[in-house]
């Protein structure tokens, strides 16, 4: 029982707080009845917001090593869908790294010249053939675009198919992960019937199923398995923010970025300390020595 947590619990519209160490968990919280806990449980599906570009990443660890696509230094050049666009022939790592050279069209979750509202909300083949139609790319250093994860985790629909994408899902969250309630990964608000095939970044699962995936990652990083390389490859190729989040807070702190997850936070840059981050304050961080 920790005393400060709990006081939080008590007083701010914290809804779970988890601490995972050594083996079990050590810290349990959840929002008190007499807060917020007549609309939000334990089996509760809530959403990641951009945590999810975390989960993205880590189901391209899987595509690696199952050998769809060669590594993370692949170009997408056999995606039809992005040609005449700055993202066709790029580099995989560096939509990773937020690095595209698209800082002229897309920040953050808007699009610079479009009266688009949310760059989430159009499907993939919308983007190429509007916003981003014969665009160039410019100069590779980190922005931060939602459209780079839609963007990837819809290339792994491509490179797999239905099927087989939906056996990858069963592989990773229901075989190895073991989630106990359930895992929801939806389509742009957009993308319409079955010919649009293009995915959200943002997924929905609880809270102990968030922990279960942090928990099969930091299995991974420690086991060295071919998932746990993929891990430490994108920390080793992590690029620096330049200050673009600011150099306070949650996305601040951190002072580097690496395949999705913010990592080099202040006072331990060089440690493999990395973290998933979402608007509203959804938050996984994983020590992973």
């Amino acid at each position: 029982e920790d005393k400060y947590v709990k006081k939080q619990m008590q007083e701010t519209a914290l809804l779970s707080y988890l601490l995972y160490e050594d083996g079990k968990i050590v810290i349990d919280e959840i929002t008190p009845k007499d807060r917020f806990g007549d609309m939000y449980t334990s089996s509760s599906k809530h959403g990641s917001a951009s945590l999810g570009k975390s989960i993205v990443s880590y189901l391209t660890g899987h595509a690696i090593c199952a050998g769809y696509i060669d590594s993370v230094d692949s170009k997408l050049d056999d995606w039809a869908l992005i040609q005449n666009t700055l993202y066709h022939n790029q580099r995989l790592i560096d939509l990773l790294n937020m690095a595209a050279g698209d800082s002229a069209y897309v920040r953050n979750n808007q699009f610079v010249k479009s009266k688009v509202r949310n760059a989430n909300d159009p499907s993939v083949e919308s983007m190429m053939k509007n916003e981003l139609k014969g665009s160039k790319k410019s100069l590779a250093q980190y922005n931060y675009a939602d459209t780079n994860p839609n963007l990837v985790l819809s290339y792994l629909l491509f490179k797999y198919g239905d099927d087989d994408f939906k056996k990858l899902l069963d592989d990773v969250f229901m075989k190895k992960v073991r989630i106990k309630d359930e895992f929801i990964i939806n389509k742009n608000l957009e993308a319409k019937g079955q010919h649009e095939k293009s995915l959200f970044h943002t997924v929905y699962t609880s809270r102990y199923d968030y922990l279960r995936i942090a928990k099969a990652m930091l299995d991974d990083w420690q086991n060295d398995t071919c998932v746990g390389q993929y891990l430490k490859t994108i920390h080793e190729r992590r690029i620096p923010k330049n200050g673009a989040q600011g150099t306070t807070g949650r996305v601040g702190m951190p002072r580097s970025y690496g395949g999705y997850f913010h990592t080099g936070f202040k006072g331990m840059e060089n440690r493999p300390v990395m973290s998933m981050d979402g608007g509203g304050g959804q938050t996984i961080t994983i020590d992973f020595e």
